[in-house]
């Protein structure tokens, strides 16, 4: 602090006078949290009996160093603070203020003796709010911190309604990911989920499998039953499909009556008997319908594992591909991508033949090319 910049009060005690004269203030809306920053003893006892008397909370510093330290412990909701200080000046303290991040707003306030314009400039420029000269106007002093408690109140209502914003934005991209009718994640989901597993298997060689499984006659199920115990049978479906695979697979509704399933770090061979497990529990399942009537549904799937983290949609492919298999074997069971399907009786080759004739005409009909079918 510069000579002309020092206060003419003693630099030790207040005397009666010097305390009388802080005016009243009228009561504000809530106490403020005030750092005052002066090198100057006598000045920091004047502004701290002001703000003190006007009921707000008050810690001092004797330059600006002392002052971050304060600050980066605990932010002040305004600082007061001198221009000239050893350490630290008013003006690199307000920088570094500005560039803290994860506070809510703190209101700045120089208080110096610089009357000039090119101090006021400088002042603003570096984030100040406002600038008193001394000496101290204590009315002006109250008007000021009325000021900042009323620009602090609407930056806290800003903040409020950011948080609602962002917390009913973030509810709104989980709610866009999760299937409303099973509660199962979605396709959306699945399309940043597949992203992860490319990630994996590209930087720590994880294997993958994915799995499509549809329900058999849900159609005629529906048809007989009506939609809405049809509604019932996917949600049981889906929540034994959840219940029998391990925490780290995956599951999501892919559409309609189908479900697709990601099995994580397994291979072909021990995913196959995993969703063969998973299957017969879908068969055992009693399922209650609005009539009161217990009924039970089955599915068929196709798998295939995922060779590469380029192969994750030529997978899906494989599998449904698969999937269409299992459907004209007989429904009910699971078919690998690697299976071979061979049959004794020669009308179940038939059968067959007449199934892998549906598939490739609608894997034709899709635009894909069933070079992967017998």
């Amino acid at each position: 602090m510069s000579e002309t910049e020092r206060s003419t009060q003693p630099s030790s005690v207040l005397d009666d006078d010097t305390r009388k004269s802080v005016p009243d203030a009228e009561p504000l809306a809530a106490p403020l949290d005030i750092l005052v920053v002066d090198d100057d003893e006598a000045s920091r006892a004047i502004l701290e009996i002001a703000v003190t008397s006007y009921g707000h909370r008050c810690r001092t510093a004797c330059d600006g160093q002392e002052a971050w330290e304060l600050y980066q412990a605990e932010p002040a909701q305004v600082i007061l603070s001198d221009w000239n200080m050893p350490r630290m000046d008013g003006a690199e303290l307000c920088r570094r203020v500005r560039g803290a991040s994860g506070h809510s707003y703190t209101y700045f306030i120089f208080m110096t003796s610089f009357a000039d314009r090119e101090h006021f400039l400088r002042g603003m420029a570096v984030g100040a709010d406002d600038y008193q000269t001394k000496p101290v106007d204590l009315d002006e002093l109250s008007a000021r911190l009325h000021s900042a408690e009323r620009v602090l109140s609407v930056y806290r209502s800003l903040a409020d309604s950011n948080r609602t914003l962002r917390h009913d934005s973030e509810r709104a991209t989980a709610e866009a990911r999760v299937d409303p009718l099973t509660g199962l994640p979605n396709r959306l989901r699945l399309n940043e989920d597949l992203e992860d597993v490319r990630a994996n298997m590209q930087r720590f060689g994880d294997a993958y499998c994915v799995a499509l499984c549809d329900i058999d006659n849900f159609k005629q199920f529906n048809d007989r039953f009506g939609h809405p115990s049809g509604d019932i049978a996917l949600r049981s479906v889906a929540e034994t499909l959840r219940r029998h695979l391990r925490e780290v697979d995956m599951i999501y509704r892919y559409g309609g009556e189908e479900f697709l399933l990601v099995f994580a770090k397994q291979g072909a061979e021990s995913a196959t008997a995993a969703l063969d497990r998973v299957r017969k529990e879908v068969a055992a399942a009693e399922i209650r319908i609005l009539s009161g009537e217990v009924h039970s549904l089955t599915i068929s799937a196709g798998l295939t594992a995922i060779r590469a983290p380029a192969d994750v949609q030529a997978a899906i492919e494989r599998a449904d591909a698969a999937l269409y298999r299992a459907k004209a074997c007989g429904k009910n069971q699971v078919v690998s991508g690697q299976t071979h399907i061979r049959a004794e009786d020669p009308r179940a080759l038939a059968d067959i033949a007449l199934g892998l004739a549906h598939v490739r005409l609608t894997l034709f009909r899709r635009g894909l090319r069933p070079q992967s079918l017998p």
